[in-house]
C-alpha cells in the first residue's frame, strides 16, 4: 500500500501482488534511512516481502528499517527506560533480539492498528477499500443480478436529490430490512464527491444533550484524491499482461493451448479489480480519530 514511484499512482496490493496495475512496474521504494532503493519482491524466495505490522511500511531490504515515524523507535525507548539501570546490552545477552520479539507480538495480537480517516471524516478502509468495491459493482463487476448493480446507484441518487443544507443520519435513512454498513458506503461515498459533509450537532436524548454526527448535504465539488478511472481492467491468465476495461481485446496472443479443451485457442483475458486506489491520498496524511478537522 503507498506510492507507486514510476507512475505517481497511489494504489494497495492484495495478497501476493508485487506490481502496478496502472504501469505495470514492481513497486519499489527509496529506504528514508539508508536512502538506497529497494524492491516489495523478494528474489529469493519469490514471494513479497512481509509489510510492518505497526506502521503499515515495507522493511528496507538493505538495513531492515520501515516507516519513518514507526512507532517501534518510541516503544523501545521506552522498554529501555522501563529496564535500566538494572540491565543492558551486556547483562542479558541478544537483548536487541528480544525487544524485537515483543514487538512481533505487539503485533500479531493488533495492538497498533488505529482507525484512521482523511480530514473530511472519511476512514482509511473506505477511502481505499470499500468504496472501491461499490463503485466496481456499480459498473457491474461481480454483481448477482442487476438488482444488485442498481441499488448502489439508487442510494447515492437519493442522496443527490436531497435539497442543500438537509441533514441526514444513517439511522434515519435506512431502509426497512437493509442493513446500515450499506448506507455508510454510499454516505462516505457521497463525502468524496463532496455531496454530502459530517458536522457534529449536539441533540438532547431523554433530557441530557450529547453530540452526534450527522451529514449535510452540501455542493462543494468532487475531492481531487478521489479517482474512479480504470478500477477494473482486463488480464491475461498466462502472462498477466493488462489492458483497459472498453478494450476489444478478448484474447492475449502470447500462448496458444496445446491439449485440453481449449486446443488451438488463446488464453481468455479476465476481469480484475485494478489494485489503483479511489482515494489517492497518502496513507500518511490520514489522521486518528478525532483529529479530523472535518474540512
Amino acid at each position: 500500500m503507498g506510492t507507486c514511484y514510476n507512475c505517481g499512482k497511489d494504489i494497495t496490493l492484495t495478497d501476493g501482488e508485487v506490481k502496478c496495475d496502472n504501469c505495470g512496474a514492481i513497486i519499489t521504494y527509496p529506504c528514508h534511512s539508508c536512502k538506497k532503493w529497494f524492491s516489495i519482491y523478494d528474489e529469493k524466495t519469490g514471494t513479497k516481502i512481509k509489510q510492518c505490522g505497526i506502521c503499515g511500511f515495507f522493511p528496507c531490504s538493505h538495513c531492515g528499517v520501515c516507516g519513518k515515524d514507526c512507532e517501534k523507535d518510541l516503544w523501545q525507548t521506552q522498554i529501555m527506560k522501563i529496564l535500566s539501570p538494572e540491565i543492558n546490552y551486556q547483562t542479558i545477552p541478544n537483548l536487541q533480539i528480544k525487544i524485537n520479539k515483543i514487538f512481533e507480538l505487539i503485533e500479531e495480537i493488533k495492538i497498533s492498528h488505529d482507525k484512521k480517516q482523511c480530514h473530511k471524516g472519511v476512514p482509511i478502509t473506505y477511502a481505499k477499500t470499500r468504496i472501491k468495491s461499490c463503485i466496481a459493482r456499480m459498473k457491474g463487476y461481480r454483481v448477482k443480478s442487476e438488482k444488485d448493480l442498481q441499488k448502489f446507484k439508487e442510494r447515492v441518487e437519493e442522496i443527490l436529490d436531497k435539497d442543500l443544507g438537509t441533514q441526514l443520519t444513517i439511522n434515519q435513512s435506512r431502509e426497512d430490512g437493509s442493513y446500515g454498513q450499506e448506507y455508510r458506503d454510499v454516505f462516505n461515498y457521497c463525502i468524496c464527491l463532496g455531496k454530502l459533509k459530517i458536522q457534529k450537532v449536539k441533540k438532547n436524548f431523554d433530557g441530557e444533550e450529547k453530540e452526534i454526527e450527522v451529514y449535510r448535504r452540501v455542493d462543494d465539488g468532487q475531492c481531487k484524491f478521489l479517482d474512479i478511472t480504470n478500477l477494473i481492467i482486463k488480464i491475461c491468465p498466462k502472462c498477466k499482461k493488462e489492458y483497459p476495461q472498453n478494450s476489444p481485446i478478448e484474447y492475449c496472443d502470447c500462448y496458444q493451448y496445446k491439449k485440453g479443451k481449449n486446443i488451438g485457442q488463446f488464453p481468455k483475458l479476465y476481469l480484475k479489480l485494478s489494485n489503483n486506489n479511489t482515494c489517492q491520498l497518502n496513507r500518511g496524511e490520514f489522521v486518528k480519530n478525532g483529529e479530523s478537522k472535518f474540512r
